[in-house]
């Protein structure tokens, strides 16, 4: 499959995929909303692409003029493939990469991210990340979190307001603001 960046610096770069039958990358169609949604805050931001596959949601905000993006991805062959895709496009200065189980990631991760995108595997719960993420303080504006739509389970937590829902096929985008509770 060919992944391309569909905006900024990078437009129209072909990045690598991993060619792992456990890697599903996000469709074009909701990359694009995810950055329309959130384009205005993208520039100098810090994001996290949790569960980042080829890393092409974290490659496409740092396309965009973030300043950080972190990859999160638990199998070997994806890291390795968002770390050469850093290096093509010479952005390994401005990423870090996890190649570890997503829990103790986070438990790693100092500075919070203004903008957060969770594409887990699709059984997976995703609540308890979620929490993690708010109780270690690492959200301060946008959370994206792409689900199958048929097993979906609605997420509330007081810290989190839903901003809209959009169905993509099978999978579900559900867009979160941050809201501090102090």
């Amino acid at each position: 499959m060919s992944l391309r960046i569909f905006g900024g610096q990078f437009k129209g770069r072909i990045l690598k995929s991993p060619s792992s039958e456990t890697t599903r990358p996000t469709q074009g169609v909701v990359r694009e909303a995810v950055f329309n949604i959130c384009q205005a805050s993208i520039e100098e931001s810090r994001f996290l692409d949790l569960f980042a596959g080829s890393g092409a949601m974290g490659l496409e905000a740092l396309s965009r003029k973030a300043a950080h993006a972190t990859f999160i991805e638990k199998n070997r062959l994806a890291a390795q493939c968002i770390k050469e895709n850093l290096s093509l496009l010479n952005l390994s200065e401005k990423a870090e990469i996890f190649s570890e189980d997503a829990v103790a990631a986070l438990s790693k991760i100092k500075q919070p991210f203004d903008i957060i995108y969770i594409d887990p595997p699709y059984d997976l719960p995703v609540f308890p990340l979620i929490e993690t993420i708010l109780s270690r303080n690492l959200l301060t504006s946008w959370l994206f979190l792409e689900e199958r739509q048929k097993t979906h389970i609605p997420i509330s937590h007081p810290s989190l307001e839903l901003y809209k829902e959009r169905r993509y096929g099978i999978a579900l985008l559900s867009i979160f603001r941050y809201i501090s509770t102090t």
